[in-house]
């Protein structure tokens, strides 16, 4: 299995405007085939960084994810309220 761990620094003031669009967005995704798991997370001391932790079946589902028209929407709904690039993870889940 695959997991990926985004960090992402969002504009000042705009951490529960990001969260509001990921709320249209999870539910989405968790229907993709080979998604396993799609979690938001908000910093409980700053609410303008935000951790997504997701988990693929493989390399392949991950890949088809990024090509959906939902994340696409998602990306062009929140483009303005990012401050900068995000922090990403790969991981092989071993246990």
């Amino acid at each position: 299995m695959i997991v990926l761990v985004a960090v992402l620094q969002v504009a000042e003031g705009k951490g529960n405007e990001v969260v509001e669009e990921f709320k249209k967005l999870v539910p989405q995704v968790r229907q993709d085939p080979g998604t396993i798991s799609y979690n938001i997370n908000q910093a409980a001391d700053n609410p303008d960084k935000v951790m997504v932790y997701e988990k693929y079946e493989d390399m392949e589902a991950l890949k088809f994810h990024g090509q959906t028209e939902h994340f696409k929407a998602f990306g062009q709904a929140t483009r303005s309220l990012f401050a900068g690039r995000p922090e990403i993870t790969l991981y092989n889940e071993v246990v």
